[in-house]
């Protein structure tokens, strides 16, 4: 007969532990991971920069963190922050809701709390082998921080009485603030870094001798040897190529121009030059011709704008015949019309115009000059990179191939496996890929926001932006807060997959098994 049990008192059982002694992670047939996917910012990023984690770092406010995983790929932040064309914002998927993350102006700030917060520390034995870099533009100076924080004895050759390269003697003021960049060069400096300059390597030193006194030679002169027109009177007074005006303009040194003056060229080059000729005492008018249209220029476009918005005035599809001269100097220049088709340029020489000058900048583009390899008498492996290997690029990517030749060189002394040259090919985390139906922060941009707010905005495509909607959905105690970032607790974790459901950014995967 069974008991009556609707008429007996009920007896509990109260454990002497906690809930949490039951791992019911040993439950789990299923497994979350955090396995980031590629977000179209770092796609675009010319140095395959980590750009969500460095966002989602400011928005914490942990600076210090955003600094460190900056540098694994970009040691220059405050450079590139004002140099950089930034492709990595042509894509984001923030844009689809309001508009792009100002991924720029976050860099930037990164760069300069580095440059403030930096103290130099003890200085450190370096005791590695002893590495040649050749020319202190970016790739020489990315090359060199990189092995010098791998312990290596670094000296750096620069030919010009001025170290930076491009930095220093191409790029002007108003683009780049000398105070940021002498700032970045004295870090170097104080790190152990020895800059040599004025010394030209096939002409006040071999690079045999290099080989002689160093483990490994790291080239990167840069491309600094302007291409010619091949028009009568380019030889004549009054006419510069791009480069040499625009070292002797930011060295401080005011090249010798008169008004009007005509710049010939549609590249980053050709803008910069217009716009500092435009700065100079006693100009008034400068105007940019470029053979081809508007749309074809390769300058970057808020750069034109910016010109345009100057006062440099604009013309396309127009080529230079000639440069006239009174006197042997400069007088004005004469251009025939043109087109594209689909054969390439067509120039119509039954037309042309005028313009008179007293100054004319040719700005058609740079290439690299081999003259450097004549003084090697033997076999030997070098290491070469920055625009005397692609021609002439962006700061950017002259600073990862700076980074990309120290990690190979490191990897050969070292008896280390070869690098990772570029991010595995897959098609980046789409706007349609992201659940955003959970809380984020979806305010509209304000332009007088602070860096940790705009980071905030960040949708952390492919990567955890420490939303907390997985701890908010966890039914098992699961996710940990470690430091103000939400961590994965496979002891506790029974693999209900919720978190991977719920995420986001996409940055969770479900895998079978433990």
């Amino acid at each position: 007969m069974l008991p009556d049990i609707t008429t007996q008192k009920p007896v509990y059982a109260y454990g002497t532990k906690s809930s949490a002694v039951n791992k019911t992670g040993e439950w789990r047939f299923m497994t979350p991971e955090r396995v980031p996917g590629l977000s179209p910012c770092r796609q675009g990023c010319l140095l395959d920069g980590e750009v969500p984690a460095w966002l989602e770092a400011v928005k914490r406010e942990q600076w210090e963190e955003a600094w460190q995983i900056m540098r694994r790929n970009n040691p220059f932040p405050a450079l590139t922050g004002y140099t950089c064309f930034h492709p990595c914002t042509e894509n984001c998927n923030r844009s689809q809701l309001d508009s792009g993350i100002d991924i720029p102006s976050v860099e930037k700030a990164i760069g300069l709390w580095r440059l403030d917060q930096y103290k130099p520390g003890q200085q450190r034995d370096l005791l590695k082998d002893e590495i040649a870099v050749i020319g202190s533009g970016p790739a020489g100076l990315s090359c060199a921080y990189y092995l010098n924080q791998a312990g290596y004895r670094v000296t750096v050759y620069e030919k010009s009485d001025q170290i930076g390269g491009m930095l220093s003697l191409g790029i002007p003021e108003y683009r780049l603030p000398r105070s940021i960049l002498n700032k970045e060069l004295n870090l170097l400096k104080e790190e152990g870094v020895e800059f040599i300059t004025g010394c030209e390597i096939g002409k006040n030193l071999s690079l045999d001798e290099l080989y002689k006194k160093h483990s490994e030679v790291f080239l990167a002169p840069g491309a600094w040897k302007s291409r010619k027109a091949g028009i009568p009177g380019e030889d004549s007074k009054g006419v510069w190529n791009a480069l040499d005006f625009l070292s002797e303009f930011n060295s401080g040194k005011q090249p010798e121009v008169k008004d009007p003056v005509i710049v010939i060229g549609g590249g980053n080059a050709a803008i910069d030059s217009a716009r500092s000729a435009l700065r100079m005492s006693g100009v008034n008018h400068v105007t940019l011709v470029y053979r081809r249209s508007r749309a074809e220029m390769p300058a970057y476009q808020p750069e034109v704008e910016a010109a345009e918005n100057e006062g440099v005035e604009l013309i396309f599809n127009a080529l230079p015949g000639k440069i006239e001269t009174v006197d042997g100097r400069v007088s004005g220049a004469e251009f025939n019309y043109s087109k594209t088709n689909r054969q390439g340029l067509a120039v119509d020489k039954s037309s042309s115009f005028h313009k008179p000058c007293g100054t004319v900048i040719m700005a058609l583009g740079q290439e690299q000059d081999g003259s450097i390899f004549s003084s090697l008498d033997k076999d030997v492996s070098f290491y070469a990179g920055g625009d005397l290997v692609t021609g002439p690029a962006t700061v950017s990517e002259a600073i990862r191939a700076g980074r990309v030749a120290a990690e190979a060189m490191i990897a050969r002394l070292e008896n280390l496996p070869e690098p990772e040259l570029c991010l595995p090919e897959e098609d980046p985390v789409s706007f349609e890929d992201l659940y955003l139906e959970a809380s984020l922060n979806l305010d509209i941009k304000d332009q007088q926001e602070m860096p940790e707010k705009e980071a905030s905005r960040c949708l952390g495509c492919g990567t955890c932006n420490s939303c907390g909607i997985c701890y908010l959905f966890c039914p098992d105690m699961a996710i940990d807060i470690v430091d103000g970032r939400y961590e994965l607790n496979m002891d506790y974790c029974k693999g209900c997959g919720i978190c991977y459901r719920e995420c986001p950014s996409r940055a969770l995967i479900l895998k079978g098994g433990k």
